[in-house]
């Protein structure tokens, strides 16, 4: 680990486009506007080629052995007919089913909270690479078996669809079509040179398509994020892989190569950086990033759950950006399906919108469709380094921050004898979390919460954290997962511990009217929202904003 103790290098990205000679070859990021790419990203199987397979399927009965790799079991200990919705209230546990019929090769579309495993004639078969599915590979009489991976309160098979593979590849051909016409007309239209514009208009599309592919657009703009091993990095996605071109204000050169159109930067966290940024016969602007030291204070903006929900989740960003952050920290389910096509650069997008540095905590959802080894591809791909885990601990001035990732295991746990679970303890005793004058911990999972029917929190990190809590070397946790705003203090063994949940990013809220009776949280407030936490060494103040900017809560905390 990095740590420049004492000291924050605050890096604030500015993705304004500074004055300079040259113009960008466009005027924004593809993903900029959201709305006007739509049909990029709501792309259905055709509907009528689907066929429903929701009835003739057995439950098989549940059990809540630990460890997300398992055999299908030889013996189980039921076998009771079943139409498909089918969910039962048990968390952490899996749910096993069979179904019996003919089929012929193609895929296989299941619903499932959280995730699913499938085995065809007790062979386990591994999730597509391509997308959420199956690809079946079977012709007549077939059994089906499915476990579904329970993380939630209520979970099950939702339902299940099968589509023959003539129609689904079909259907990829008309996609990939539909995609080049949509990219083609918004790279036209956000073109700033009008003769460039006037040329393409005489071009047909074929030709058309190939003079575009020399000059990519930027799908996502620049942002900044703090890597679990505390150094920040910069990433960017391009339409483009191969190579792209920083050159510094002092006219150097740097060459950045990508094989999958994912780029990025690593910085120095106390150095400044400054570039334009070209690929191919593109210039896509002008970037800056200003470190500055600051020994005293640090701004931070909570948020969690912005799980697809991108009209909110755009105007949380933006009165973040108002708020000029320090460092945005983001408490999981950042995206609705961890698997899903375009889903993080979506969310990168917006989360350029800021302008502000970002410390990103996995929740549940990003793990979707992940659920045959609990590794979150797109995830580390898009918002991680390679080869870094998904916790971390950073130090940024007054304060220590904490990162907990409890979704690489099932049940959702930080258990003894894990990697997590040795580099936790050995974090918690360290001089620099002991040290620190504020000691926040940051994960998806809250230990308390009351706002979700049935849910009282996650018993696992009560047990894991309760005895730190009693020697006071926690002050507070940060987390989401309930679609609410939540807040409770509480003594342990004299030392006073602060709970924050931020679940109101995006995501649907959780009902009015519906909530446990335990535990009895200060505040609860069923509304869509987001944080501002000011820290020095002696006082650390949080606020809680609607989406209006209007104060919906405040916590004061003095050492």
């Amino acid at each position: 680990m990095n740590f420049r103790s004492g000291h924050l290098w605050a890096v604030v990205l500015m993705l304004a486009c500074q004055p300079d000679p040259e113009t960008p070859t466009y005027r924004e990021a593809f993903l900029e506007d959201q709305q006007k790419v739509s049909g990029f990203f709501q792309l259905q199987f055709p509907k009528d080629k689907l066929t429903a397979l929701d009835s003739g399927w057995v439950f098989l009965g549940l059990d809540s052995l630990t460890g997300i790799h398992r055999e299908w079991p030889t013996r189980f200990s039921l076998s009771d007919p079943v139409s498909l919705p089918h969910r039962l209230p048990v968390p952490n546990h899996s749910l096993w089913y069979r179904w019996e019929g003919n089929l012929e090769p193609g895929i296989l579309l299941v619903n499932a909270d959280d995730g699913v495993q499938c085995w065809i004639n007790q062979k386990q078969i591994p999730r597509a690479a391509e997308g959420d599915y199956f690809e079946v590979d079977a012709y007549g009489q077939t059994e089906l078996g499915l476990r579904v991976v329970n993380n939630a309160m209520g979970g099950g098979l939702r339902g299940v669809q099968f589509l023959p593979q003539a129609a689904h590849q079909s259907w990829q051909e008309k996609k990939t079509q539909i995609r080049k016409a949509v990219l083609a007309d918004r790279k036209i239209e956000l073109l700033q040179d009008p003769d460039h514009v006037r040329k393409c208009g005489e071009l047909s599309f074929p030709e058309l398509t190939e003079r575009l592919s020399a000059y990519p657009i930027l799908f996502t703009v620049p942002v900044l994020i703090w890597s679990t091993d505390g150094k920040p990095f910069v990433r960017w996605v391009s339409e483009s892989a191969d190579k792209a071109t920083l050159r510094l204000d002092n006219g150097e050169e740097i060459s950045i190569a990508s094989t999958d159109g994912v780029f990025t930067y690593e910085l120095d966290p106390g150095t400044g950086f400054s570039f334009d940024l070209y690929q191919e016969k593109s210039y896509q602007g002008h970037y800056s990033l200003k470190a500055r030291p600051n020994t005293k204070d640090i701004k931070l903006a909570l948020w969690g759950d912005s799980q697809g929900g991108w009209d909110t989740f755009r105007k949380v960003a933006d009165a973040i950006r108002a708020h000029e952050a320090d460092l945005s920290i983001g408490a999981g389910d950042l995206v609705n399906n961890g698997s899903e096509d375009w889903a993080y650069p979506r969310f990168l997008q917006l989360l350029s919108r800021m302008h502000t540095p970002q410390l990103l905590v996995p929740g549940n959802h990003d793990y979707d469709g992940h659920y045959d080894d609990l590794v979150a591809r797109q995830l580390k791909q898009y918002l991680a380094q390679p080869q870094t885990p998904t916790y971390g601990l950073h130090q940024f001035g007054p304060v220590a921050i904490l990162s907990l990732d409890p979704n690489v295991n099932f049940p959702v746990s930080v258990p003894a004898g894990t990697r997590q679970r040795d580099w936790l303890e050995k974090q918690l005793e360290s001089d620099t979390w002991r040290s620190a004058p504020w000691k926040i911990i940051v994960l998806h999972q809250p230990p308390y919460a009351q706002g979700w029917s049935g849910y009282q929190g996650e018993w696992t990190i009560r047990q894991l954290l309760e005895p730190y809590f009693h020697r006071g070397l926690v002050d507070l946790v940060v987390a989401g997962h309930t679609h609410d705003y939540e807040r409770l203090s509480l003594d342990f063994s004299g030392h006073p511990v602060h709970f924050l949940v931020v679940g109101g990013a995006g995501g649907g809220l959780e009902p009015e009217g519906e909530q446990s009776d335990f535990p009895r949280m200060d505040r609860l407030i069923k509304k869509h929202h987001y944080g501002i936490l000011e820290i020095n060494s002696s006082r650390m103040h949080f606020t809680a904003y609607d989406l209006e900017g209007n104060t919906m809560d405040t916590l004061s905390i003095e050492k």
